[in-house]
């Protein structure tokens, strides 16, 4: 679905024609509807109902489907779309096996798929007939295999993004060719100090908003909803990818509070936000293991130091309270060596001249700024990993683009 001069019409779906297989019902999910001016006073849900009851009764469980997939869905609906898991078997597995930097987003993010049962499961997208699974299964460690054999039974075309070694060495042996997509950083809290040379950028980020009568605090949603999307929406037109939240990697803002995720908030003196900071928590066997830091969003004349300050302040708190680890996330394409796994050599290039590429760097994603930032709170690195059986990948990266909403 999108949102064109106050329309929403009908856009057919690749992946729609492979599942619905009579020609009438083809014909009806494929063709556009136009409704008319969306009232910004109807409910979102409302107008979902009105197109989904619009097409033939045979239909609209694809219709169903395809808007609840539908960037659209994600924006204006408060809730995902159904799964296969239940949310509280999802929860369940979150808790007992949730220890890694995607596991909350997995759980929770809007409108993924999933597979599996009770002893775990995992969450992947589809698009253009590729099927694209998000991270490592959250289960028990020598559940994973079977699971993802199980998966790969019932799936083709398959694609692994942003995996840990344990997950690309299963998958290898399979024969998967596995190729580094960059690292994430962990600080271990028990021993990170803001003490030496190296970080005194982060002591004069904090001092610079305390001087100035700045103010950093956690807050709830609910307390602050209107002006926290204000500030979101101000910051993502901003953005290279303006039209709509990116997704998949990164899970959409909710504007609702979630049980376990923190917010740390960055005041001016006159009480505006000026930036925030979400924190997702992980879990292992039922106990706070950490928190990963998931959604940043400023206004864009907030200072830089405001975003350095927050991330201070959060890890002082997250320390007296005993947290073990923060997790800063992916650095994508950062450190491409590839000396572990059998590996995709073009991809390896590709991602290597990506990384450094200059005008890539300035007009689409800073890779190379985005990198160096998280390195300077000198944290250690793990690899994470892409999978995939094909040689060449082209496709697939597009198709991939086009699922977290680069275009």
């Amino acid at each position: 679905v999108t949102c064109r001069q106050g329309f929403f019409c009908f856009r057919e779906v690749a992946d729609l024609s492979q599942t619905i297989k009579n020609d009438d019902l083809k014909s009806a999910a494929g063709s556009r509807l136009r409704l008319g001016k969306h009232s910004s006073s109807a409910p979102a849900a409302s107008a979902a109902t009105h197109i989904a009851t619009s097409m033939p009764v045979q239909a609209q469980p694809y219709v169903a489907t395809m808007l609840s997939q539908s960037y659209w869905a994600t924006r204006h609906l408060r809730s995902g779309s159904a799964s296969s898991i239940p949310t509280a078997e999802r929860q369940k597995a979150l808790l007992r096996w949730g220890d890694f930097s995607l596991a909350y987003s997995i759980a929770n993010q809007p409108c993924l798929k999933y597979f599996g049962d009770g002893d775990g499961f995992l969450a992947f997208g589809t698009r253009c007939g590729f099927n694209y699974v998000l991270g490592d299964p959250l289960c028990a460690p020598g559940h994973k295999e079977k699971l993802l054999a199980e998966f790969l039974k019932q799936h083709r075309r398959v694609n692994f993004v942003q995996i840990s070694e344990s997950t690309a060495a299963i998958l290898e042996r399979i024969g998967f060719r596995i190729n580094e997509i960059g690292v994430d950083t962990r600080l271990d809290l028990a021993t990170y100090s803001f003490s030496g040379k190296e970080k005194e950028w982060l002591r004069y980020a904090d001092n610079w908003v305390t001087r100035r009568g700045f103010r950093i605090a956690e807050a709830n949603i609910a307390d602050h909803e209107q002006e926290i999307e204000a500030v979101s929406e101000t910051w993502r037109k901003s953005r290279t990818i303006k039209r709509k939240e990116v997704r998949f990697l990164n899970r959409p803002i909710p504007m609702v509070d979630e049980p376990g995720v923190r917010k740390f908030f960055l005041f001016s003196p006159s009480g505006r936000i000026e930036a925030f900071v979400y924190f997702d928590p992980l879990y292992s066997e039922g106990q706070l293991t950490g928190y990963v830091t998931c959604i940043k969003r400023r206004l864009p004349d907030c200072s830089t130091y405001g975003e350095p300050a927050i991330l201070k302040r959060a890890i002082e708190q997250f320390q007296r309270e005993g947290v073990a680890a923060l997790w800063l996330g992916l650095s994508p394409l950062a450190q491409i060596e590839n000396r572990r796994f059998r590996t995709n050599r073009v991809l390896h290039w590709t991602s290597r001249y990506l990384h450094d590429a200059g005008w890539f760097n300035r007009w689409l994603y800073n890779f190379k700024g985005h990198s160096q930032y998280k390195q300077r709170f000198r944290g250690e690195e793990s690899k994470v990993y892409f999978a995939s059986q094909a040689r060449f990948n082209g496709l697939r990266l597009a198709a991939f683009a086009n699922l977290c909403g680069a275009f």
